[in-house]
């Protein structure tokens, strides 16, 4: 037993292989995507080069004992809001947006870096040994650690992006302690602004909120804290929506209703709905499909990549591909809770769980299920950046496993 006891843990094999497997798909899916003459031919070669600085990078991040992260989550913190910043000053804008810093030869997304950044500062404050978050003066702090790089992402703009800094800190809450009660009416703000957005009125959170209220009947200085937060954000609503870009606006709009402007902002979700119901059972075939052939279904090799799979592999084939995702997520999780150390059980959460939520905003968005919000599909999209990431969070996994049983 005690030479059992003393057996070092390896890479997480499931984990790994799933990884693996995705991104195999996703080359041949971008080979597939642009191989029409003179749509984006050559790309799955780079990004086959980019696998390759990808899976150099994560083999480091990995081999890198997690508490040096631990160490470094504030500069890394800091440094990263800097680069989010001058995003705006020297940032490269593409189709109306700011995102990428260009250093030479090499672009690249601050955000992408701040995300991880927020993951460990955030993992940092909350492996506390005196952490209450009964009490707001221990989830106020953050709060306020992501609504910095949230504001600074979303002015870019990008949305979809941004989204995923609140979807990783309510995880990480929740992981942390925070009750179910305290939880949802700390997400009441979240739940005013969808409301409206998706009926156009106000009243529908009313009685939520009141029904929050009656179930888990929370302290009085929370219930007068988020009452004056959710009357504040429900007289804004107005304001916000007149601020919002006009392309956002025609998302939300085209995501209640796509139909409604069929040849402009609900086209891409109608052509992808139809490239995917056309894959039948089986698929048409590898290279075969017709809605990509015919440049029907826009942004193919990027956003879109989903309903290449669907269109050419079928519903046997796209469901491989969730099988494949669901491996990969429930393994983050289960890593998270076998991982005898806070930080790194917090870290692995907050960095699948961002990975889950590109995932499932990219495949509802691709059936019209959610709002088009230019996320890509990890592993599977085309882009750099993207990728080198998305590994990056694989390799961060992968430390935890490699060191789960350590204190």
């Amino acid at each position: 037993m005690s030479s059992v006891h003393r057996r070092p843990f390896t890479l997480d094999w499931p984990l790994a292989l799933a990884t693996l497997g995705l991104i195999t798909i996703g080359l041949l899916t971008v080979y597939s995507a642009t191989s029409i003459p003179g749509a984006h031919e050559g790309l799955w070669l780079k990004q086959l080069v980019w696998f390759g600085i990808a899976f150099g990078v994560a083999t480091v991040v990995a081999s890198i004992h997690y508490r040096v992260y631990d160490s470094l989550a504030w500069p890394m913190y800091g440094v990263s809001l800097v680069l989010l910043v001058l995003v705006f000053l020297i940032g490269v804008e593409r189709m109306g947006a700011k995102r990428w810093i260009e250093i030479g030869p090499l672009q690249f997304q601050p955000s992408e870096i701040a995300k991880l950044a927020t993951c460990f500062v955030l993992a940092r404050f909350f492996d506390h040994a005196k952490l209450d978050l009964t009490r707001i003066r221990w989830w106020l702090p953050p709060l306020l650690l992501t609504l910095v790089p949230f504001v600074l992402v979303a002015k870019e703009p990008d949305l979809g992006t941004a989204s995923s800094f609140p979807a990783m800190l309510i995880a990480m809450y929740f992981w942390a302690g925070m009750p179910a009660g305290q939880l949802l009416m700390g997400l009441s703000p979240v739940m005013n602004v969808a409301l409206f957005f998706v009926t156009g009125s106000l009243w529908w959170f009313a009685g939520l909120f009141a029904l929050l209220v009656a179930v888990f009947r929370p302290r009085i200085t929370t219930l007068v804290v988020m009452l004056l937060l959710n009357i504040g954000v429900g007289a804004s609503m107005p304001y916000l929506w007149d601020h919002l870009h006009d392309y956002q606006k025609r998302r939300i709009e085209t995501f209640i209703n796509p139909e409604h402007d069929p040849s402009g902002a609900g086209y891409q979700v109608i052509q992808s709905k139809i490239a995917i119901g056309s894959g039948g059972v089986a698929g048409k075939g590898f290279l075969k499909g017709t809605q990509k052939g015919l440049a029907f279904l826009p942004m193919r090799h990027t956003d879109f990549i989903y309903s290449v799979v669907g269109e050419e592999m079928g519903f046997l084939g796209a469901g491989f591909v969730v099988l494949l995702y669901a491996t990969v997520i429930l393994s983050g999780y289960r890593l998270a809770s076998v991982a005898r150390d806070g930080f790194a059980s917090l870290v692995a959460v907050g960095v699948i769980t961002a990975l889950f939520f590109h995932i499932l905003v990219n495949m509802l968005m691709t059936v019209g299920w959610a709002p088009v919000t230019g996320v890509p599909l990890p592993f599977l999209s085309y882009g750099g950046t993207a990728l080198i990431v998305n590994c990056v969070q694989i390799g961060l996994l992968q430390n935890v496993a490699l060191r789960r049983r350590e204190y």
